[in-house]
């Protein structure tokens, strides 16, 4: 018996309805066009090493320019300074992360610059014997100098008692280097002493003086300078898992790099970087290098100061005119320069031709700050308001994102309900009302319509269901 009024629904009818085409801006990564990395601000014969061992790996010289810088804070650390006033200095650590999708070229880039860096770091530990044996001398007269601990640049992956231990006997510091951030930094929101470690990483990017409380002994490990550098990739998709509970600073203290993937270059037209000149010249980096109680200070000349101290009062107003995430990373900006500052300097002075010769570097040039500010402002500014974008909890879209691609990549979906979305594409992670907005947004970028519900009596409230845009199955092929 059909009920007055009722109107059966045909499945096949309401198909053939035409649809509007689908906004394909919703299954775009939202990164927008986005600045190359400008490598007119390196000095000369680093400019033409990252572009050849960018061209040799076949990925962007962003994340080589990325890894270069990598290896400059993992030789300094806090052994040498920005020095802006009599009070105020900027350590040579610096966290990066190279944002890319699978296979973009990141682990490439990053294993192109660690090779140097390993050279160096085994050229480090020959003075371990002598260490050693002054080590051993001072147990045998009763003194109590800890324990030995190697010479290191380099850690993967490390507890916070761990890397307390390795810090203490490497002093100037290390620097974390990891393919993968994504899983390193969902572990401090995760564990029970997640806070904590949280708190000692911030101090870490200050290379400010940390206590760890150590379960293997009863005396906690007073590090007086903990510098640790970071350096490593993430995806897109991991982004805002990643940066979920950044409201303490975490996210604001990196650098972002989110390239194009470079064109393909046959393998026979591939250039090959010369490694043993930029071995040759990192080796000078890493002895001028003073420790992190005595560091090698490098001030800013006046028209560099001059430039920096513009810079300060442009950032100000940006700063004033900015919330969230973004507004946290502008604050960093002032240290983020003023290292990018130093680490131009000392790329520059390691392919003066009397490097080897002349005394270290003592001063930051005027053009040092001016290409720093630039690479600051220009390019990864741009960056990391992209990331910040991607994967931001402002961001009204980008939970609509990940569905409309997996509607996109589910060819057999014609009809799906609310409770598709929450259980089987965001996995129980939003509430209902949050899926509902969701619907909102699908059905005014045409990718989804509401099913005609039946009029009439009915038991209940009538599960309201949406028909998927069948022109996602031509945006397949």
């Amino acid at each position: 018996m059909q009920l007055e009024g009722y109107v059966p629904f045909d499945e096949a009818r309401a198909a053939a309805e035409p649809w509007p085409s689908p906004d394909r801006a919703l299954l775009e990564d939202a990164r927008g066009s986005l600045p190359r990395f400008p490598l007119s601000l390196m000095s000369p014969t680093w400019s033409r090493w990252i572009a050849d061992t960018a061209q040799s790996a076949g990925t962007p010289p962003d994340y080589v320019a990325f890894g270069l810088f990598a290896v400059v804070s993992a030789l300094c650390g806090a052994g040498v300074v920005a020095g802006i006033t009599t009070l105020w200095c900027e350590p040579l650590v610096l966290w990066q992360a190279l944002v890319g999708m699978p296979s973009s070229g990141k682990s490439p880039a990053l294993a192109a610059v660690r090779r140097p860096l390993a050279d160096i770091e085994d050229e480090l530990r020959q003075g371990d014997t002598e260490r050693r044996a002054r080590h051993a001398l001072a147990v045998e007269q009763g003194e109590d100098p800890g324990s030995f601990v190697p010479t290191q640049l380099v850690v993967a992956d490390s507890t916070m008692e761990a890397l307390a231990d390795v810090v203490s006997g490497n002093p100037r510091g290390v620097i974390l280097w990891r393919d993968e951030l994504a899983a390193w930094l969902a572990n401090l929101n995760r564990y029970a002493n997640g806070g904590s470690d949280r708190a000692h990483w911030l101090e870490a990017w200050a290379a400010a003086g940390v206590t760890v409380n150590r379960r293997s002994r009863g005396a906690p490990l007073v590090v007086p300078r903990f510098p640790v550098s970071i350096v490593g990739s993430i995806q897109p998709d991991r982004l805002a898992e990643a940066l979920e509970g950044s409201d303490d600073g975490m996210a604001a203290r990196f650098l972002y790099t989110w390239p194009d993937p470079p064109r393909y270059v046959p393998l026979m037209e591939r250039r090959i970087p010369a490694d043993d000149e930029a071995l040759a010249r990192l080796q000078l980096i890493a002895r001028i290098a003073g420790t992190a109680s005595e560091p090698r200070r490098l001030t800013l000349e006046h028209k560099a100061f001059a430039a920096f101290d513009k810079f300060l009062e442009e950032l100000h107003e940006l700063g004033i005119q900015s919330d969230g995430i973004e507004a946290g990373w502008l604050g960093k900006g002032r240290g983020g320069v003023a290292r990018l500052a130093a680490v131009l300097a000392l790329l520059r002075w390691s392919e003066e031709p009397d490097s080897g010769i002349h005394l270290p570097p003592e001063t930051i040039q005027a053009a040092d700050m001016t290409n720093a500010i630039y690479l600051w402002r220009d390019y990864l500014l741009p960056h990391a308001r992209a990331v910040f974008y991607q994967a931001g909890r402002g961001d009204p879209d980008r939970l609509a994102r990940r569905v409309a691609r997996w509607l996109k990549a589910s060819p057999r979906e014609s009809v799906i309900s609310r409770e598709t979305i929450r259980r089987d594409i965001l996995a129980q992670s939003i509430s209902a009302a949050t899926a509902d907005k969701i619907v909102v947004r699908l059905e005014e970028a045409h990718f989804l319509r509401q099913v005609p519900q039946p009029l009439g009596r009915s038991r209940g409230r009538p599960s309201r269901r949406w028909q998927v845009n069948p022109m996602l199955r031509q945006m397949r092929a």
